[in-house]
């Protein structure tokens, strides 16, 4: 606010001027940090941050990566393929572009038991990480990824809009039906509803070899999300599936118990390419082959830019000079050699989550994410009690990771533990989960272990709460009002009597 001056003759006049300006001043003052008060303090980190490096990483479905009764499996490939001209399987040449494990920002990999990962090839694409190959009812749990996303995040807003470069394919019964994605797009709303959106292309086709015609290319949902939870360094995230109805599906099946679809547009899209009743419950017992894999992204969002620093409003004296060369001391000394405490930049206590989702099925993918640990740091993600490592990862810069897992085929009903080691075997953050019998498994919403030396609590993507400042900034309103009416008051007391 400015304050027009105008000009006063006598220093009578000039003084109470000043004086009632002081005044109004704190005054106002003190009525705006009390409005403040009342209606909340804006949020610290409300600006968005760019993000360049953002990283998406989905298994799409069991299905999609499982063993197939014709043309060996179906698989997931990068880049776009060309026109196979039939409805046949592939081969080493044809289509053109065919088979790739990587196209650009584009990647495959196929998940190993013991940890890490391996590359396919056209030759190897119909086995798993370990090399044993699928046969319908199991899959490869092939992983695709999308590189170098750009956009932006606001993770105390809980918005995100991000952008990647790049496409991949989606094959059946070894290539007799397949489709194509390109340019996938994230947006996520303040409320944590989002999609995931993508330019679908592919061939009109049937599994029996008869039809084959290209399709008209469209933008359609690959995903719908709720509850989407936007932090710092990523998203992890089960898409919608569970309840989901599309008009199209019809011979969506509802008596299992978690029977759903894809979105609805998808669907649409899937009956004109042969493989629509593969994207919804079509049997008694196959949702969990059909519903879509947690998605997981990463990425470092840069810093928001800094306001511009506003100059301070320099306030009129309210008390006469002291005598030259005597100034007033305007705080008290502080103690020699004692300086004022500062506070340092905090740094949050190391968690892990698997985003929202807490129930997945033995050889599922299982996102997990992590925060608060030392920068650029490898660890081992290992399951317990019998040791089996489930992967490698290596924090960023600040200290965080996003990854999946898969909890082996082969896991014995009951208690285990998935637990972040370090080189030494230390376990500095982990995870309890149940497998039961019919091979469900439940993460726990707090891990028991005494392995966990860091003190912090581990959980799979609760709050952390905090004490409001507004009590505070109330009652300084109400300090900065009364201070500003008794130096006024004070002040004008003094003029008149110097008059």
């Amino acid at each position: 606010m400015e304050t027009t001056r105008m000009h006063l003759s006598s220093p009578r006049a000039r003084r109470l001027a000043a004086g009632a300006t002081a005044g109004a001043t704190a005054v106002a003052l003190g009525a705006t940090i009390a409005a403040a008060a009342a209606l909340g303090a804006a949020p610290a980190n409300a600006a968005s941050a760019d993000v360049t490096d953002a990283s998406l990483s989905w298994s799409l479905s069991n299905e999609a990566n499982a063993g197939a009764y014709f043309g060996g499996c179906n698989f997931l490939s990068a880049g776009v393929a060309g026109n196979s001209g039939a409805s046949a399987p592939w081969t080493a040449t044809n289509p053109s572009p065919g088979y790739a494990a990587s196209a650009g920002n584009v990647s495959i990999a196929y998940p190993k038991t013991a940890g890490g990962t391996s590359t396919p090839t056209f030759a190897t694409k119909c086995q798993a990480g370990d090399g044993a190959t699928v046969r319908p009812g199991t899959t490869t749990a092939g992983v695709l990824t999308l590189a170098a996303g750009t956009g932006t995040v606001d993770a105390a807003g809980g918005t995100a809009d991000i952008a990647w470069d790049g496409g991949f394919t989606v094959a059946f019964y070894g290539g007799l039906t397949y489709w194509s994605a390109e340019d996938p797009e994230l947006h996520v709303a303040a409320d944590g509803t989002g999609e995931l959106t993508a330019t679908v292309s592919g061939y009109a086709a049937s599994r029996d070899g008869g039809s084959w015609a290209p399709l008209t290319p469209r933008t359609v949902h690959l995903a719908t999300l709720t509850d989407v939870d936007v932090t710092s360094s990523g998203i992890t995230v089960s898409p919608d599936w569970q309840g989901v109805e599309p008009a199209s599906a019809t011979s969506l099946n509802k008596t299992n118990a978690d029977w759903g679809s894809w979105p609805a547009d998808f669907v649409d899209f899937q009956n004109e390419t042969g493989q629509s009743s593969y994207w919804y419950t079509s049997g008694a017992n196959d949702a969990a082959a059909k519903k879509p894999q947690p998605i997981s992204i990463a990425y470092t969002a840069a810093e928001a830019p800094t306001a511009e620093p506003t100059t301070p409003v320099t306030p009129e004296p309210t008390t006469e000079p002291s005598e030259p060369g005597t100034p007033e001391p305007t705080t008290e000394p502080s103690e020699p050699g004692t300086p004022e405490p500062t506070t340092g930049p905090t740094t949050p206590a190391p968690s892990i989550s698997t985003g929202g989702t807490t129930t997945f099925t033995v050889g599922d993918s299982v996102p997990l994410r992590a925060e608060g640990l030392p920068a650029a740091t490898e660890y081992s993600i290992v399951l317990h009690s019998d040791p089996v490592v489930l992967g490698t990862v290596t924090t960023d810069a600040d200290g965080a990771f996003a990854t999946s897992v898969v909890i082996p085929a082969d896991t014995p009903a009951g208690a285990h533990t998935i637990a972040v080691e370090s080189s030494d075997g230390t376990a500095v953050v982990s995870l309890a989960i149940t497998v039961s019998a019919d091979g469900t498994v439940v993460v726990d919403p707090v891990d028991t272990t005494t392995a966990v030396t860091t003190g912090a609590a581990v959980n799979t993507g609760g709050t952390v709460s905090g004490t409001s400042a507004l009590p505070w900034i109330g009652l300084s309103a109400v300090g900065v009002v009364a201070l500003g009416s008794v130096a006024f008051i004070a002040y004008r007391r003094r003029v008149t009597q110097q008059d």
